[in-house]
């Protein structure tokens, strides 16, 4: 007999009692495991779970598949009340095995039960970047967004958000606060504006005069002509009015035109609104016209912005309608009235005495029938039921109850300004 065929049986024997130690292997491996399994279940029934536990931990050493035996130690983890370790298990579990659905919402119920809403609004979001389109978290989501924190404000007023800073009102002076509610520049002025963009300054008034001021609240810019209001600095350039005519300034605090207007608003993206002789127009910031003077009315912010984000709403033949930065009108349907885009997200606009939202194509987004309403910014829009104001999502969900006689828009850092008797800011949960 050649060595050959003595070698292939020898061969074959070694590999059937290599598999037949790998099979015997698994099949004690599987007894050990349904074993601790089988202990650690009747042990939960009786509410022995601190021994459980230890059951379970032994059966992990014996299978591959351990998902079920750490959601189980997971679940007794919360059943015993030690919360550090279920936050740890939690937390190891979703990441580790990428956010199983079942898992998911055992983490974001425990930080609801123990209304801990950003903690849970963070599994969900991390939850949704993987399944963007699970409707039950996305409704849960909606709901947690509304949920706010109060920020402690004891003014007797705030203006609108622009461009970081509020306006705020206290001991009938004048002071600005950041757009996290905290104070940036002290009421002392009879009256102030945000800092602009360009450059970063900010007009105040002060026992009668006019002038800006950089960052730190140092007298920055002061015309050396009169002036009886100042604006907020855009595109290097800022309104001014003197007596009854507008005109504008350079950076320098010097006359930029000779031209003159019955109102001059401020420049964003080379575009500004001004008036005269009971029209409208747009200029560009060479001060040539985009468009005659055939407006009825050009809808700005709080600060005299029409163009910031990067479309305008003005009224032509009785309608309101949105236009590009061109003068070219956007979609085909007018509103009755309309309020200017705060962001990226949709404005209000007013049709049939009910007010709706529509895109900067000039298309209506979202339908209601709200008594009035402020445009989206932050995801929430705050709408107006007759007798409080509230916020919506974009899908006219009410997230916030209506319970404010004033309420301002939610800035990027998710903060707003609301009056509740007295004024004060809520910041949304993240």
């Amino acid at each position: 007999m050649t060595m050959k065929k003595i070698l292939v049986p020898v061969i074959i024997l070694l590999l059937v009692l290599g598999w037949g130690n790998i099979i015997g292997g698994n099949a004690s491996e599987r007894k050990k495991y349904n074993e601790y399994m089988s202990k650690a279940k009747a042990l939960d029934e009786k509410e022995i779970y601190i021994d459980a536990l230890d059951q379970y931990k032994k059966a992990l050493e014996f299978t591959k598949d351990k998902l079920p035996v750490e959601e189980a130690i997971l679940d007794d983890y919360l059943n015993l009340k030690k919360y550090k370790d279920f936050e740890k298990q939690g937390s190891m579990l979703l990441e580790n095995y990428n956010y199983p659905r079942a898992i998911t919402k055992k983490v974001i119920d425990y930080y609801m039960e123990r209304k801990q809403s950003a903690n849970a609004l963070k599994v969900i979001n991390a939850y949704l970047e993987r399944q963007p389109n699970d409707g039950d978290f996305l409704e849960l989501q909606g709901k947690l967004r509304g949920i706010y924190t109060e920020i402690y404000f004891a003014g007797a007023s705030i203006d609108e958000y622009y461009n970081g800073f509020y306006v705020f009102t206290n001991d009938d002076k004048k002071g600005l606060m950041k757009s996290d509610g905290s104070e940036k520049i002290k009421s002392q002025y009879d009256d102030i504006l945000p800092y602009g963009k360009d450059p970063i300054y900010a007009p105040v008034c002060k026992d009668g005069e006019w002038y800006y001021i950089e960052k730190n609240g140092y007298k920055k810019l002061l015309p050396d002509f009169k002036v009886d209001l100042l604006g907020v600095f855009g595109n290097k350039l800022a309104p001014y009015k003197t007596g009854e005519k507008y005109s504008y300034m350079d950076e320098y605090a010097k006359k930029a035109t000779e031209l003159t207007y019955d109102f001059a608003g401020g420049f964003a993206n080379k575009r500004a609104a001004v008036k005269k002789e009971g029209k409208w127009a747009v200029i560009k910031n060479d001060f040539s016209q985009v468009t005659d003077f055939i407006y009825d009315d050009v809808i700005m912010d709080d600060f005299g912005f029409a163009t910031s984000q990067n479309v305008y709403i003005a009224k032509l033949d009785g309608k309101y309608h949105i236009f590009d930065l061109d003068g070219n009108v956007k979609g085909s349907e007018g509103f009755d009235d309309a309020k200017a885009f705060v962001s990226d997200d949709i404005a209000a606009v007013k049709m049939n005495n009910k007010w709706c939202f529509a895109n900067k194509n000039g298309e209506i987004e979202l339908m209601t029938e709200y008594r009035n309403a402020k445009s989206f910014s932050n995801g929430f829009a705050a709408v107006y039921d007759g007798k409080k104001w509230g916020y919506i999502n974009k899908k006219a969900t009410v997230v916030i109850d209506f319970g404010f006689s004033e309420a301002g828009c939610f800035n990027s850092s998710g903060v707003a300004a609301v009056k509740k008797g007295t004024w004060k800011f809520i910041k949304l949960v993240e």
